[in-house]
């Protein structure tokens, strides 16, 4: 171990000047600078130093020269996701019922007749497929006025299930509402 203490400040003194070079300063005299044998740099004598408060400007790009260089390809179309696919599919084919067709109002549990229908069909749909198929159907504006209208409810085969509940009716007249509002 060593016993100096290290020092706090570092003190940087200028090497003293030579004969020659003395005998030039004393023939230039000087212009109102003195030297102190310490150098102070400012801020404006840095060439790449943002001075604070003026932002800084990003340097210029050179333009490449367009020779060379390939026509911009045109963007290619979006792909269109399995779950979308299927659930055109499903839509497509349970057009063939009138009750899904008219939208007319289904019956509570329809899912379970929407996945026997696709069991029996081979059919590939998922239960989220099926969930946002129905979602779809069951928002659109002509079904909800037909559950606004009130009636009865339907099954795929078209046979009556059970009637449209006054809260049903309320809830169809409001979203309904909702969607005139947003349009």
């Amino acid at each position: 171990m060593t016993d100096e203490k290290p020092r706090k400040t570092l003190s940087i003194t200028r090497k003293p000047a030579d004969v020659a070079s003395q005998a030039e300063k004393e023939a230039n005299p000087p212009t109102g600078i003195r030297r102190t044998g310490k150098r102070i740099i400012t801020r404006e004598q840095l060439p790449d130093v943002q001075k604070p408060g003026i932002p800084k400007k990003p340097p210029k790009k050179p333009k490449k020269p367009t020779q060379g260089k390939r026509p911009r390809q045109p963007p290619k179309p979006k792909k269109t996701p399995p779950s979308e696919l299927r659930a055109r599919e499903l839509n497509d084919s349970l057009n063939g019922f009138a009750v899904w067709l008219q939208r007319q109002p289904l019956a509570l549990g329809i899912e379970k007749q929407v996945f026997r229908y696709i069991a029996d069909h081979h059919l590939s749909a998922s239960k989220r497929v099926v969930q946002r198929l129905l979602y779809a159907h069951t928002h659109r504006r002509d079904y909800l006025q037909a559950v606004a209208a009130g009636g009865m409810r339907y099954g795929l085969d078209g046979q009556e299930a059970e009637a449209i509940t006054p809260a049903e009716r309320n809830y169809a007249a409001s979203v309904l509402s909702l969607k005139k509002c947003s349009e």
